[in-house]
């Protein structure tokens, strides 16, 4: 299965993947940011956004291809690479599915800071870091509640958070096709 984590930054889709994965031998986590990291001056490189997408592409398509599950948590709020990762996965003959994570708002704006102080006193710069602190919250209210309305005008399942990542995993494994 390849299983995409929706959610507005800092509702906790790494937190999630990771906790599933670590519950799922073989799973390969793709982390679209950290690909996107890797590559040298990416900050100042607009294409290596693409870059990190077609690398996500081709690693899940791999992985998939290997009879193993692959899980992609990414804020992705337009389409076209929902339908690029739904085409990989119907390529490999696996399921594609994707679910929105939601939390509230001001957890999730307090979550996103506090990985933007902690990555910043550690040195590492990350793609949200472009976002200024004045835009934090109404982007991250913004994404969150938008991703709600793609829930519901795609009928896909939307996790909760709040009650923390054991609570999310055990809904999100309910929620999963058989």
């Amino acid at each position: 299965m390849l299983l995409l984590l929706n959610g507005a930054p800092g509702v906790g889709k790494s937190a999630l993947a990771d906790f599933y994965a670590d519950r799922q031998p073989g799973t390969l986590v793709i982390e679209i940011d950290d690909l996107r990291r890797s590559i040298p001056g990416w900050e100042a490189i607009e294409e290596s956004k693409v870059v990190a997408r077609d690398l996500t592409l081709e690693l899940a398509q791999d992985h998939l291809g290997r009879g193993e599950d692959v899980v992609i948590p990414q804020f992705l709020g337009r389409r076209e690479f929902v339908d690029q990762l739904r085409a990989v996965a119907e390529s490999a003959g696996t399921r594609f599915v994707e679910v929105v994570l939601h939390d509230d708002v001001d957890t999730i704006i307090e979550r996103f800071r506090q990985r933007r102080r902690e990555l910043a006193a550690t040195g590492v710069r990350h793609p949200e870091a472009d976002l200024s602190g004045d835009a934090i919250a109404p982007e991250i209210a913004a994404a969150n509640e938008n991703l709600r309305a793609l829930a519901a005008d795609f009928d896909l399942p939307v996790i909760e958070m709040g009650a923390g990542v054991q609570v999310a995993y055990e809904s999100l494994c309910a929620k999963l096709p058989r």
